[in-house]
Parts: structure tokens; sequence; C-alpha cells
């Protein structure tokens, strides 16, 4: 946090960035603010304040000291209100994204006081859920090379579960969840799969996710001069409201889930290659970039720069991955 005195009006600005930083969960500021404007205890290197620091415009004539704020509170008759009474304890939702109690204004002390205790332990746990998801990511893609064929690294937070399905042939098993490393035939992955993130729990977080298809082993993993090949690009869904995400198979064309610039084309790796990893990259960006990204990449497929693209969209580090392999 950061304070400042200016005119006589206390301004301040608070800037809170998301975990690692988010450390010291509840974040309760501990500063006050005096609502009549009356003094800031001011501090200085010497026992006196310079004359350039502490003069005005009355002949030069020092000023006085300001009184303390506790001080001033006191004998002027203002209300004394600790800032985190009216915005409350911050809340780290499962995938890593902060959001405020909406009804904390209206909570009585004791009701105060027992969600903070709750919230504490609740908030410590999904952090280290979320450093050991980002630990399996990092070691997941790393074992498979997609660190660094692809990106280095991931971001900090958030970070989205996302589910991929393709539609099976066994009436049984009508759809495949794509488990990371699994291999897929050619026939079961020819038409869009089905891919899923839980309902958003940054609650009007108005942010959206990208989502993109690669083939970084084209035409082979071993000689991948085509790296990558970009199977399927869809940007802008909307990552907000109260029902999960979805796109892809029996998914409807529309704003809502996002717009597609490059359609889904399954894997066809030449024949004698080897298997070919095909990877889901997810972003998540807070405007949007439809109308900047190339629209020929719906007929250019081959040497697609996922560093140039997310450097150019400042997309930033994925939020998620998963992959399968598959091979002819």
């Amino acid at each position: 946090a950061r304070w400042s005195m200016e005119q006589g009006i206390v301004r301040f600005r608070f800037a809170c960035k998301p975990f690692p930083a988010v450390s010291c969960l509840l974040l309760i500021i501990s500063f006050t603010i005096v609502s009549s404007g009356a003094g800031v205890e001011e501090t200085c290197a010497s026992e006196q304040c310079s004359t350039n620091s502490n003069t005005g415009d009355q002949g030069g004539a020092p000023l006085a000291a300001l009184p303390a704020a506790d001080d001033a509170a006191e004998s002027t008759g203002a209300t004394v209100t600790s800032l985190a009474d009216q915005i409350g304890p911050l809340v780290i939702n499962e995938d890593g994204t902060m959001r405020r109690i909406g009804n904390w204004a209206e909570m009585t002390e004791s009701e105060r006081a027992n969600t903070i205790r709750v919230l504490g332990k609740r908030n410590n746990k999904r952090i280290e859920a979320l450093k050991k998801r980002r630990e399996l990511l990092v070691q997941i893609s790393s074992d498979s090379g997609i660190i660094p064929d692809l990106f280095s690294d991931f971001r900090e937070t958030p970070l989205l579960s996302m589910k991929v399905q393709y539609q099976g042939t066994d009436p049984r098993h009508m759809w495949i969840d794509v488990e990371d490393g699994m291999q897929l035939t050619i026939a079961i992955t020819k038409t869009a799969p089905m891919v899923t993130w839980p309902a958003p729990t940054a609650g009007g977080d108005n942010s959206f996710i990208t989502v993109l298809m690669l083939d970084p082993d084209a035409p082979s993993r071993e000689q991948p001069r085509f790296r990558s090949w970009l199977h399927w690009l869809v940007v802008d869904i909307e990552n907000w409201g109260s029902d999960e995400r979805s796109i892809g198979a029996q998914q409807p064309n529309t704003a809502h889930n996002g717009k597609e610039i490059a359609s889904y084309s399954g894997p066809t790796p030449p024949k004698g290659t080897g298997l070919h990893r095909y990877v889901f990259v997810v972003y998540m960006h807070e405007e949007r970039i439809a109308d900047s990204v190339d629209a020929s990449l719906e007929a250019s497929r081959g040497s697609f720069d996922l560093a140039a693209f997310a450097s150019k969209h400042g997309l930033g580090m994925p939020c998620s991955v998963s992959f399968f392999l598959c091979q002819s």
C-alpha cells in the first residue's frame, strides 16, 4: 500500500498482486482513514523538517507540525474507520483468482471473526493446492518436452482446471477423457473435442480465455521444421457468469463461446514419423484480441509461433495445458 499527503488530503492506492505474493492471505490492512481529512503524523529525517518542506506562503514562517492522527480525530470528532472494516478480507478462489465477501459490511463482529478464522484455513489450503497443481503442470510439460518446445513456464495464477473429451464410438463410453500422455487414434480425434472449464469463480471477473491446439512435432519430433502446426484456435471465450464454459463438440457457435479463428483440424501425422504430441494450450487475458488476430491463420497452419503469438497479444504465460499422443 502507498499513501501520501497532498494539499491536506490523504490519498491512498492499494495494489494487490496475486499468488505467490498472496502468502499474506487475509491482507487485513492496518492503516486508518480519518474521514474529516485531519492531520497525518509526519516523520522527518531530522528533529525539525527543512525550511523548504515546512514553510508556506506566509513570509517563510515555519508551519506548525501536524498532529498525530489519534489526537486529531479526538480533537475534531472525526470518525476513524479501519479499511479492513469496509472492504473485508480477500477470498482465494480455487483457480487462484481473488474476490471480496459481498455481505461483509452487513456482518456482525462475531460473524466477521468466525469468517476470518474459517477463511484463513481455507485460503491456506487453496494456495497449497495451487502450488501443487502448478508443480504438476510444470512436471508434466517438462517430462513431455512441451517445456521448452512450446513455452518456458506457466503463469503463477490463475490456473484453470481443464477437461478435454472426445466423442467415442462405444455406446458404453460415449466420451473419452483425455489424460495427459495417453494415445488416441486418428479416427477418434477426427472431430473437435469438448473442452470444458468450471464456472468462473472470480464473480464478474470479465476476463477472456483463448484456446489453441498445436502439433509441435510437424513433420516429426526429430525434425520439427514446421513447428508448430496449428490445429485449432478459439479466442475471446467469455469467462464470467455462473455456468461452466465449454467449446467444441455439441456446443453452439456463439459470441459467448468465443470466436473461432482457425477451425478444428484433426491430427494427420505423416506415416513413419512416430508419435506426435497434440497440445491444448489455454491463456487467460483481460481484453478481447479477435480483431487483432491474423485471419489468414485458417489457411496457413504451418510454422505457427506460439511465443510470438502470445507476445503480440499480451497473453503472458499459459494457465492450463493438456495433451495426447497420436500416430499414423
